[in-house]
C-alpha cells in the first residue's frame, strides 16, 4: 500500500477518525485506525476507519494519489504526533505487513504496524430506506438536545436523545427529569423508512455526526433499525448502537400553554440578564427568582456569604404578577444554543414547569426550584 495526500487535510480527517478508536483493550488493534487505498480508472481515494465496538466511522479522502492499493493499520498515537510536528505540504505513506513508512519532506519515520485481519469492518452506507434531512438543520437538532441528557437515571434510559422518524419530520427529545428539550425538523422519508421501536441515540454519536459533517454535505441520510443507527453524509458514514431501555412518555409531560400568559423575550438580552443574576449563586443556593410584573422582569438571587444580585429588564408582560424560582445553569444551557438575535416565547405560571418556545419548533421545559 502506498499513497500521497496533503498533510493539512489528512491531519484533520485522521484526528476526527482517531477520536472514535477504542481507548480500552477491547482488541489492541481497535485502538488504531485502519486505512484502505482504492484506485479506479476515474477516481482514487483513501478510506479511514475506526471503531470502539459501539460507535464506528468510515471517512473517505479524495485528495490523494494512490501508487499501490491495499490496507494497513495506522498506529494512532505516533501518527498523531507526526502530523502535529511536521510542516510539510504532503505526507507520503507506504506499508507492508510489518512496517509503515511515513515521509514528510526531509523527515522519515518507520512505525511497527499490525495485521488488518482482526480489525472490524466499517461498511459503507448501502441502505435503500432512510430519512434525508438538511445537514444544517440536523446539526441544529443535535446542538439543541444533547445537553439535556442524563446519565445517572436507573428508571429510564435518559442518557441519550430519542429520535422519532415520522413521515415528513424527525423529532429529537432529551430529558434529565428536571428539564426537557424537544426539536422538530422537516425531513423526507425514503423507501417507507420509519422508526422501529424506541430509538435512543448516545449523545457522543450525535456529537460525532455534528463534527463529521460540513457545509459541503447538503444532506444527511439516516437509517434506524431496532438496535443501531447509520448516518451518511457525502464522504462520511457513521454507525452507533442504540441505548437500550425505556424513554419517558414525553408527550404527557408537555404542559398545555393555551391559558398561560406569553412573554416574548430577546435571547441576547435575557441570556445576559440570567448570567448576571447567576454571579452570586452557588451549588448550595443555585436559585434565581424571576419576578414577572407589568412591563418589567426582575431577576433576583442571594448567596450566603457571597452577596445579592438584582437585574431588571423591560418586557411586554400584562397580567397578574408571577414569581418563579429557576436554576440559572439550566437556562444558560438552553440560551447558549440559540442565536442572540432570536426571540423566544416564555409561557409563565405560578406553579408547574415554565415553557420556552421558538418559531422553529423548539420547545424547552424547565421545572422550577422549590
Amino acid at each position: 500500500m502506498k499513497f500521497t495526500t496533503p498533510r493539512t487535510q489528512f491531519s484533520q480527517i485522521f484526528q476526527l477518525t482517531a477520536s472514535v478508536a477504542a481507548t480500552r483493550d477491547v482488541k489492541p488493534v481497535m485502538q488504531n485506525v485502519k486505512v484502505k487505498t482504492e484506485s479506479a480508472a476515474d477516481a482514487q481515494q483513501l478510506v479511514l476507519m475506526a471503531t470502539d465496538g459501539e460507535i464506528g466511522i468510515r471517512k473517505s479522502v479524495t485528495q490523494c494519489t494512490v501508487a499501490e492499493t491495499g490496507e494497513a493499520i495506522i498506529p494512532t498515537k505516533r501518527m498523531k504526533l507526526i502530523l502535529q510536528e511536521v510542516t510539510s505540504g504532503n505526507v507520503d505513506v507506504s506499508s507492508d505487513s510489518q512496517l509503515m513508512t511515513v515521509v514528510c519532506d526531509s523527515s522519515r519515520f518507520q512505525l511497527t504496524t499490525q495485521p488488518t485481519d482482526e480489525f472490524p469492518e466499517v461498511y459503507p452506507f448501502e441502505e435503500t430506506a432512510y430519512h434525508e434531512v438538511s445537514t444544517d438543520v440536523f446539526r441544529e437538532l443535535v446542538k439543541r438536545t444533547v445537553f439535556a441528557t442524563e446519565t445517572e437515571s436507573s428508571r429510564y434510559a435518559l442518557g441519550g436523545v430519542l429520535l422519532e422518524m415520522l413521515d415528513d419530520k424527525i423529532i429529537g427529545v432529551a430529558t434529565d427529569g428536571r428539564r426537557l428539550a424537544c426539536q422538530e425538523i422537516s425531513a423526507s422519508s425514503v423507501g417507507g423508512h420509519l422508526s422501529e421501536g424506541t430509538a435512543i441515540v448516545p449523545p457522543r454519536a450525535l456529537s460525532l455526526v455534528e463534527r463529521a459533517t460540513t457545509d459541503e454535505s447538503p444532506t444527511i441520510k439516516i437509517n434506524m433499525s431496532s438496535n443501531r443507527m447509520l448516518a451518511n453524509s457525502q464522504n462520511t458514514t457513521l454507525f452507533t448502537r442504540l441505548i437500550e431501555g425505556r424513554f419517558p412518555k414525553w408527550r404527557t409531560i408537555m404542559p398545555n400553554v393555551t391559558d398561560r400568559i406569553c412573554v416574548p423575550l430577546p435571547v441576547g438580552g435575557f441570556y445576559s440578564a440570567v448570567r448576571q443574576a447567576a454571579i452570586v449563586t452557588s451549588e448550595k443556593q443555585p436559585g434565581v427568582i424571576f419576578q414577572f410584573s407589568e412591563g418589567n422582569l426582575v431577576l433576583q438571587a442571594q448567596g450566603a456569604e457571597i452577596g445579592e444580585s438584582v437585574i431588571e429588564m423591560p418586557i411586554a408582560y400584562q397580567g397578574q404578577p408571577c414569581n418563579v424560582k429557576l436554576d440559572p445553569a439550566y437556562l444558560i444551557d438552553f440560551l447558549r444554543v440559540l442565536p442572540s438575535e432570536k426571540t423566544i416565547d416564555v409561557y409563565v405560571a405560578n406553579d408547574g414547569p415554565i415553557v420556552f418556545k421558538t418559531d422553529d419548533d423548539y420547545t424547552y421545559i424547565l421545572m422550577p426550584l422549590t
